[in-house]
């Protein structure tokens, strides 16, 4: 992602407010692109066209909000190991590799995750839908774009066509609205569902033919050891992915069966008193990823190849000069961050009384989106810290605070459910990302006052 960051501080140092403007939108669409192309298309269908759902609204949300969380959930350890590769070809100048991958992973994780979904969704009750096998069809074409989306965000980090990149999320999210509006007036849930599935994966076709017309793939026949040598090597970083997306989703799993109701009568569960907060807090993350994509990330990056060509070609007292420069740039990075998510965070929870009645969402617990609010300020915090553990490529140490977060996650909010304290909901949440940072923040000034030992032994054992 340092990548785009250099060109989005090239635009930004034009100066002027066009200047700030754009890089704030570009950084927007490279950090939630599919994140928000579902929240603003679901949110104007529901608002506006709310009559084609008649047949089963919350069935229809159900599916959406399941198959967002569990693509991640079942592939985000897949979607770190497919960072780390087309990383290193990149790197390497090889992009004709880097577009091989890319052709071969986005196949195979739309062909996989529509096989995963194929038993769950055929086990759906649909009794009361007009047109049941659409609405299956469908269900499984969407999970399958969704994770085809995730894999096209990984990689359009590295283009520089930002109007092109807003084209596709734009044109997706507008043929998602119209295609549920249209198709489910004709067809019912089925078609309400055909018509939002066609819009994410239409986003997804675009981006990826924008891609593979910038990386045209070549050498698929080296592609097969290069995965078996990362699976092998970076086994903790595919592990790392797993369960942080796991701690991110375990509580709304808990609070859907343990407090939620069934979904249109079938086994998925949805509960409004927490998922409405989550997705309203969870918005309040972008700035804060803009910020790291544009400014944190970037400026660590230029310090950590300063410090690696010390390590190639300097002496011992420059080399530990560049390591403690670096040290001083995670510390001033990290904490310009926060206080950056900080006074954003602190101005929404100051205002939550004013504006959530005022948006529409006047039944939402403002002492718990306070909460969820704070969570997810700690929840970025915490996969800042992550990203530049893997940085410094100590996985393990990622992995040990990634599961670290998921267990307090659970076990808090299981124990908020049994013990029927549901105004503590969210406090797991916040307790885990409470937790998860002071560890890994730990962990990486460790890793990073002794980084030259690290390199030695690592280039010693390979």
């Amino acid at each position: 992602m340092a990548g785009i960051g250099f060109e989005l501080q090239r635009v930004l140092r034009r100066g002027g407010v066009g200047s700030f403007l754009q890089v704030a939108f570009a950084g927007i669409i490279i950090v939630a692109g599919p994140w928000l192309l579902s929240i603003v298309g679901i949110f104007l269908i529901t608002h506006l066209a709310a009559s084609v759902l008649r047949e089963g609204e919350q069935l229809f949300l159900a599916v959406v909000v399941y198959s967002y969380a569990f693509s991640l959930m079942i592939f985000g350890g897949l979607h770190y190991l497919f960072t780390r590769i087309v990383a290193d070809q990149i790197y390497e100048h090889k992009d004709g590799e880097a577009g091989a991958s890319l052709a071969l992973f986005s196949a195979a994780a739309f062909i996989a995750s529509a096989l995963v979904a194929l038993p769950f969704v055929l086990s759906l009750d649909a009794a009361g839908i007009t047109r049941p096998v659409l609405f299956r069809v469908a269900s499984v074409g969407l999970f399958a774009a969704i994770n085809l989306l995730w894999i096209m965000m990984i990689f359009v980090s590295l283009l520089k066509k930002f109007a092109g990149i807003f084209f596709a999320y734009f044109s997706g999210m507008a043929m998602s609205v119209a295609g549920t509006i249209l198709l489910g007036a004709g067809y019912g849930l089925g078609g309400a569902m055909a018509g939002f599935a066609a819009g994410q994966l239409a986003a997804g076709l675009l981006l990826w033919l924008l891609l593979l017309r910038a990386y045209r793939p070549t050498g698929f026949r080296q592609l097969p050891a290069i995965i078996r040598n990362h699976l092998g090597r970076y086994r903790f970083l595919v592990l790392t992915g797993l369960i942080y997306y796991w701690g991110i989703w375990v509580d709304k799993i808990v609070f859907w069966f343990g407090a939620g109701y069934r979904a249109g009568g079938t086994f998925l569960h949805l509960y409004d008193a927490y998922d409405i907060p989550v997705y309203l807090a969870s918005l309040t993350m972008i700035p804060g990823l803009v910020y790291f994509v544009v400014v944190l990330e970037t400026d660590f990056y230029l310090q950590l190849m300063q410090f690696l060509k010390a390590m190639e070609r300097s002496v011992l007292r420059t080399i530990l000069a560049e390591k403690y420069r670096l040290v001083r740039q995670i510390s001033h990075g990290v904490r310009e961050q926060a206080l950056f998510q900080a006074a954003i965070s602190a101005a929404l929870i100051a205002g939550a009384g004013f504006l959530l009645p005022r948006l529409g969402f006047g039944a939402v617990s403002t002492a718990v989106f306070d909460v969820l609010v704070a969570a997810v300020f700690f929840n970025l915090m915490f996969l800042t810290l992550l990203t530049l553990l893997f940085y410094l490529e100590v996985y393990e140490r990622a992995f040990a605070a990634s599961l670290l977060f998921f267990l307090v996650n659970l076990g808090i909010s299981l124990l908020t459910v049994l013990t029927g304290h549901l105004a503590l909901r969210g406090i797991g949440y916040l307790a885990a990302g409470i937790i998860g940072c002071v560890v890994a923040y730990l962990f990486l000034l460790q890793s990073a006052n002794k980084l030259e030992r690290l390199i030695y032994m690592r280039y010693s054992t390979d």
